[in-house]
C-alpha cells in the first residue's frame, strides 16, 4: 500500500467530510470524552503561549487550546481537513490560524524558535516521516519549549489486534500479535459516514524513543491514560480502555 505524503493527503481529503460528519454525530467519543481531555491535562496551563497544533484535522484540539488562552496556529497535511476546521473557526471564532502544511516541512514554513509549545493529538502515527516531523517540531520550538504529543499505543495496536468475546459479545481479552512488524497498515472506517479508509504507521516503542532522542528532545513525562469512574458512568463503552492502554502520551522538552 502507498504511504507517502501525497497518498496520505489524498486519503484524508477523501475522508474529511465523512470524518467531520461522524464527529458531529458523536462517533468520536473516545477523543472528546477520554484521551482528548487527558492530553489537555498533560499540557497544563497554556494561556498566553504561542502554540502549534500538528496534524490538527478538523480542529478539535486547536479549539480546545485556544479556548484556554493559547495563541494557536494549526496545521494539517489535508487541505480538505483545513477547510472543515476553517468553517468551524468562521462559525465560532477563537483566533486560530489554520494552514495546510506537511509537518515534515515545518522549518520551510515557519521560522526557527517560533513557538512556546507544540501539540499533536493522535496524529503522529498517520505521518509517513515521523523522525523528520519530530526534528522539525523541535526546530520551530523556542529553547525550553515543550511538545506534548499522543499516539496510538504501539503495544496494543500492532498489525494484528482483535478482542476475544464471549457468547453475548462481551470483550474477554485483547489478542495482539506482530508487534515488531514495522510499516504502514490500513484502517477501514466502515461505521463512519462515507465508509472511508486511511493508512497509518506502526512502529515499536524503541523506534519512537530513538526518533524522539535523535530529534533533540528529552522526555519530561510519559502517560498511559485510562478513563476514570465518572467517564465510565457517562459512557460505559469506554470500559475496555480501563483494561489495556490504548494511547501513549509524551511530554517532551527541547
Amino acid at each position: 500500500m502507498s504511504f507517502d505524503p501525497s497518498s496520505v493527503r489524498e486519503a484524508w481529503d477523501r475522508a474529511a467530510d465523512g470524518y467531520a460528519q461522524g464527529q458531529a454525530e458523536g462517533r468520536d467519543f473516545y477523543r472528546y470524552e477520554f484521551f482528548g481531555p487527558a492530553h489537555a491535562a498533560l499540557c497544563g496551563e497554556v494561556a498566553g503561549f504561542t502554540l502549534l497544533d500538528v496534524g490538527c484535522g478538523t480542529g478539535y484540539f486547536a479549539r480546545l487550546m485556544a479556548s484556554r488562552g493559547a495563541r494557536v496556529t494549526a496545521i494539517d497535511l489535508s487541505p480538505r481537513m483545513i477547510a472543515r476546521a476553517t468553517e468551524q473557526e468562521a462559525a465560532a471564532p477563537l483566533g486560530i490560524t489554520y494552514r495546510a502544511v506537511d509537518a515534515a516541512d515545518l522549518l520551510d514554513q515557519f521560522a526557527a524558535a517560533s513557538f512556546d509549545i507544540a501539540t499533536s493529538c493522535l496524529a503522529l502515527q498517520d505521518m509517513p516521516r515521523p523522525a523528520r516531523v519530530l526534528r522539525h517540531v523541535h526546530g520551530v520550538l523556542r529553547p525550553g519549549g515543550r511538545f506534548v504529543a499522543s499516539i496510538e499505543h504501539p503495544c496494543t495496536n500492532p498489525p494484528f489486534r482483535q478482542w476475544e468475546r464471549d457468547r453475548d459479545g462481551r470483550k474477554r481479552w485483547l489478542c495482539v500479535d506482530r508487534y515488531f512488524d514495522r510499516g504502514p497498515r490500513e484502517y477501514v472506517w466502515g461505521r463512519w459516514p462515507g465508509a472511508f479508509s486511511t493508512t497509518a504507521n506502526h512502529a515499536p516503542l524503541e523506534d519512537w524513543f530513538d526518533w524522539i532522542r535523535n530529534a533533540g528532545f528529552e522526555v519530561r513525562a510519559l502517560r498511559e491514560p485510562r478513563p476514570d469512574a465518572d467517564a465510565i458512568r457517562a459512557r460505559p463503552a469506554l470500559e475496555d480502555a480501563t483494561r489495556v492502554p490504548y494511547f501513549l502520551m509524551f511530554d517532551l522538552r527541547t
